[in-house]
């Protein structure tokens, strides 16, 4: 395992893209796990601890990496203005159906295409880790909160574990595709699950949660000291930690040091992810960016930044 203490200089997306087209036929394929009512009211009561009511109410928030969206559902009806975010389209469609008050970008975590403070309140639950960059990526998401917001990032345990597990899975995932993994395999997931979830699964969902944990792309681990360290270069004032199933990850929240924005944030500032201007043209079926030219179309509800 790597020494977590040790410095993240953050590579440019360019150099990334590689594993993120990987990861997100990965995700095309097999997206995170559903829960339905019982994962939407579990992560709805879960985070209120971090993000109380009248934090949320009447927010704007973003949610980065909301595979299928299930998390966003329970802060859209705690009266949250979400904006949701993910690299697969796949999941983003499952999204849109579930979240149809919710604004969808087809998106790399490593890029938003938001402009600085453009959300009063931020969120990324078990994904940075899944990017080529994580550290960018936090960085991302505390760029686009405003000050005095709420960030809360949810990564996995360096000292756990799971990160042995991990690492000790390394030469399966080499030479045995996932859909190649035998039903037996893909059930002992189950109890996991059970524990985890409080719920049973079939063996589609048990894969894609197979998929999830043991069979992605990528996945990196993080001390608390680590991401400290972050909040503190990115302007963040660390405020929870919280352990998170056996220590297999853990979830912190930070505040964005200054004076919230009188009235919010407004609506959504979108940035061109092509050459970092602000100034793009919105219409009904196309986002057009004035500087560059590059188009964003709206496809099904979804705006494609990634094509």
């Amino acid at each position: 395992m790597n020494n977590p203490e040790k410095e993240v200089n953050m590579a440019a997306p360019d150099q990334a893209q590689p594993l993120l087209d990987q990861t997100r036929s990965h995700y095309d394929e097999y997206p995170f796990i559903e829960g339905g009512s019982n994962r939407i009211d579990w992560w709805r009561d879960y985070l209120v601890e971090f993000l109380p009511d009248g934090l949320v109410r009447g927010s704007r928030m973003v949610d980065v990496g909301s595979s299928v969206g299930e998390i966003s559902r329970g802060l859209i009806d705690r009266g949250a203005q979400m904006t949701c975010v993910d690299i697969s389209l796949g999941s983003l469609r499952r999204c849109r159906e579930i979240n149809p008050e919710a604004e969808i970008f087809h998106a790399s975590a490593l890029e938003l295409p938001f402009e600085d403070a453009s959300f009063d309140h931020a969120i990324s639950i078990g994904v940075l880790h899944h990017t080529p960059d994580c550290r960018r990526g936090f960085h991302e998401v505390a760029r686009v909160t405003a000050a005095g917001g709420t960030v809360v990032i949810f990564l996995y345990n360096y000292w756990s574990l799971y990160n042995l597990v991990f690492q000790a899975f390394k030469p399966l995932r080499a030479i045995w595709p996932l859909e190649k993994v035998p039903k037996w395999m893909v059930r002992t997931m189950q109890p996991f699950a059970r524990t985890h979830l409080g719920q049973t699964l079939d063996d589609g969902q048990l894969r894609r949660l197979l998929g999830d944990k043991l069979w992605t792309p990528q996945a990196t681990f993080h001390s608390v000291a680590e991401i400290k360290r972050w909040g503190a270069e990115e302007g963040l004032e660390f405020l929870k930690l919280k352990r998170f199933y056996l220590g297999y990850a853990n979830v912190m929240s930070f505040r964005k040091r200054g004076d919230a924005p009188a009235g919010g944030t407004g609506e959504t500032r979108l940035r061109c992810v092509g050459c970092g201007g602000s100034a793009l043209e919105s219409g009904s079926e196309v986002h057009r960016c004035t500087a560059c030219g590059r188009e964003y179309p709206l496809e099904g509800g979804i705006v494609r930044v990634h094509a």
